[in-house]
């Protein structure tokens, strides 16, 4: 790989402290670039073992201390110095930086429940309307009241039956909605996914459903450590640009990082733009 005589200078410059925190994490982006930089690490650790002999081992006569600190200046202008003091400088940011993409920052990014008060689907009842609602209307309903009352096995009798004897009609989509909030609430995260991938095949001109099942689907996802799984539904949810975009990429960014799926060319440009 050609040198970058311009990225030789930020490191000169970083090496002497004359780099601002801002223009030093610019210059660690670009060096993570530069894997070829690591192999020169060995020579700043020849240096550091020289400094470490030189405090621990008794002055020889025949060899002054103005020569050792030539050995020690000539080694520190040597480009091999500069670069490999990069090297360390490269290890310490990825370590700084792609730790944020463990499984316990990534878990604590994902869904620890669903709010169900709020995601749970019901019928809608209009003040207007006399006639009784709908059998399958009024199961939904039940299953909502269950579910908010924390009956939580009955309201998954409902959305079964639901699903069973309707399952052909809009209603089911709900039905199998809250059936997946319902699991993943539980820790079912593989049965959550079953019925979020039920949803997105039967709902038809609903795009807030349609999100909200490739998002819990993405975060059910994460939770059961299948992440190029997640990454396909959670970018899938950030595509749709609705209530979900801003989390979503968030998300995607950490997934991408975990996977080696980095764009350094304009990560920094899209997290600026996205925060």
């Amino acid at each position: 790989m050609s040198r970058d005589l311009e990225l030789e200078k930020q490191i000169d410059a970083y090496i002497k402290g004359k780099l601002t925190e801002e223009e030093a994490q610019k210059l660690w982006v670009k060096l993570l670039q530069r894997p070829d930089y690591i192999d020169l690490l060995d020579t700043e650790l020849g240096l550091q073992s020289i400094l470490q002999n030189r405090n621990l081992e008794p002055q020889n006569e025949n060899h002054s201390s103005a020569e050792e600190n030539n050995i020690i200046y000539s080694l520190k202008q040597s480009k091999k110095w500069i670069a490999a003091a990069a090297a360390v400088a490269i290890l310490v940011v990825a370590v700084n930086i792609l730790q944020v993409d463990t499984k316990q920052q990534l878990g604590e990014l994902a869904l620890k429940d669903i709010n169900i008060a709020e995601n749970l689907s019901s019928a809608q009842i209009l003040r207007s309307q006399k006639t009784e609602l709908m059998p399958s209307d009024s199961l939904l309903n039940h299953g909502f009241k269950a579910a908010i009352s924390g009956d939580i096995d009955k309201a998954l009798k409902m959305y079964n039956k639901i699903i069973e004897e309707y399952g052909d009609k809009p209603v089911a989509v709900q039905a199998y909605l809250n059936k997946g909030i319902i699991q993943y609430n539980s820790g079912s995260f593989g049965e959550s996914i079953s019925s979020f991938q039920a949803v997105l095949k039967k709902v038809e001109q609903k795009p807030v459903v349609e999100e909200k099942a490739y998002w819990y689907m993405g975060n059910a996802y994460i939770n059961i450590e299948k992440l190029e799984e997640a990454r396909k539904a959670i970018h899938k949810t950030y595509a749709m640009d609705g209530i979900y975009r801003k989390p979503a990429f968030r998300l995607l960014k950490k997934l991408d990082h975990k996977l080696g799926n980095v764009d350094f060319d304009n990560f920094e440009q899209q997290m600026n733009g996205e925060q």
